[in-house]
């Protein structure tokens, strides 16, 4: 049995809620604390009276639970738009929300890799304006005999009423709490509290991430509580965000980790291991076209998929690496990046796109010259020269790109995709 947990005393818990009851499966089996208790397969939700960050009384209810996945809200002072995963503990002497001090509870690294991609996937195919990332350990509960993970949508009010968010969050529960699948895993050190290498790390190689010990933290953590950290993740090795901390925090946590037995690593190690990983038959022009026109996009989808990319010495994609197929997915993808920039045609061994693009020939033509004037132009901005509006129309011009496609299987999905949108 896993239980997801909501909490009645939280906005966006209560909408989590809602949608697990009503769209996701779910069926009434019961009653916890004056709510329905639902159920579906092996899963169990439930909304408890009290706050999320204090319910340390979920194991004398569910004995059988094989681990809680809360559903929550997220609230910070920076009033980020954010969707998050994390585990609970308190590295310091301190418990200001819920909690033991200088305890950790049980992680569960895979799962949280799940609900970390399920999130990612979610914000891209959504179009949802939000960070996708992992937290630091921090709050409350702590006593709990089973692992902990938290899943949020933050951080103010107008986010935990986001039908679209909420929806995010509840699916990402949801996948957590089904998850099968066992990634090697390890503790990470250093870095702000929003982990930016920790998320990256989790979104682009085979591993995963228990709990992670940001730079602030470092200066009070003690061997105790780094061991709980390693012992409570199950974790095979400490991942170092070497340039987010200062010398002296790496020094120490370099420190730790030796008393311990536990080895350290660093990113390009890590990529080095890739080799265990199988390659993506997908081709390679097609991926690089699509990069080359929105890298932000194609970077998500490889970090919603679990990609691995190796490249060359110049940075160009050399050979994409993968747990599982993973290539339809990525043709669609790459189709629906391209897609969005102009006309995309098949031809039946080469995709050709068909677009606008600024024209400095044309600009200077007009008496433009390369500047601010340029810039606002390609930004699809008019600009007044002497008594002359110039418009965005008229310093366009139309280019394709002709990409083809050598991949068998990649014509194979190609084909499909393209017989369907006619």
């Amino acid at each position: 049995m896993r239980v997801i947990v909501t909490s009645q005393e939280d906005i966006a818990g209560r909408n989590i809620f809602r949608v697990l009851r009503e769209e996701l499966g779910f069926a009434e089996a019961g009653e916890f604390e004056g709510m329905p208790l639902l159920k579906r397969g092996e899963v169990v939700a439930i909304a408890t009276e009290r706050r999320q960050t204090e319910a340390e009384h979920l194991d004398e209810h569910f004995p059988k639970a094989e681990y809680y996945v809360f559903a929550t809200r997220h609230k910070a002072q920076a009033e980020r738009r954010t969707l998050t995963v994390h585990v609970t503990g308190n590295l310091g002497r301190e418990a200001k929300v819920g909690g033991s001090p200088e305890t950790l509870a049980y992680a569960h690294p895979s799962a949280m890799k799940v609900a970390l991609l399920a999130l990612e996937r979610a914000r891209r195919e959504l179009n949802l304006d939000y960070e996708v990332s992992f937290e630091a350990t921090h709050h409350g509960p702590t006593q709990l005999l089973k692992p902990v993970l938290f899943v949020e949508v933050g951080s103010t009010e107008k986010e935990w009423r986001d039908l679209q968010a909420v929806r995010a969050v509840a699916k990402a529960a949801l996948e957590a709490a089904l998850c099968k699948e066992s990634y090697e895993a390890c503790v990470g050190v250093g870095g702000t509290h929003y982990a930016p290498r920790h998320t990256e790390l989790a979104q682009e190689t085979q591993y995963a991430v228990g709990h992670i010990i940001p730079s602030y933290a470092i200066a009070q953590l003690t061997l105790e509580v780094f061991a709980q950290a390693v012992e409570k993740s199950g974790a095979g090795f400490v991942y170092l965000d070497w340039k987010g901390m200062k010398r002296e925090e790496r020094e120490k946590a370099l420190a730790l980790a030796e008393e311990l037995g536990v080895p350290v690593k660093r990113r390009r190690e890590l990529q080095a291991q890739s080799s265990a990983l199988t390659p993506l038959w997908v081709d390679l022009e097609l991926v690089r076209a699509a990069e080359k026109l929105n890298s932000k996009r194609v970077k998500q989808v490889f970090s919603s998929l679990g990609i691995v990319v190796e490249r060359d010495v110049s940075g160009r994609i050399k050979r994409l690496l993968s747990e599982r197929d993973a290539g339809e997915e990525v043709v669609k993808a790459c189709v629906d990046i391209l897609s969005s920039r102009g006309e995309l045609s098949f031809n039946g061994n080469e995709l050709v796109l068909t677009y606008k693009a600024f024209d400095p020939a044309k600009a200077a033509k007009l008496g433009l010259r390369p500047g601010p004037e340029y810039a606002k132009l390609s930004r699809g901005e008019s600009v007044v020269v002497g008594e002359q509006t110039i418009t965005p129309e008229m310093v366009l011009s139309r280019r394709k790109i002709r990409i083809p496609i050598a991949e068998q299987r990649t014509l194979g999905v190609l084909r499909k995709t393209f017989k369907y949108r006619r």
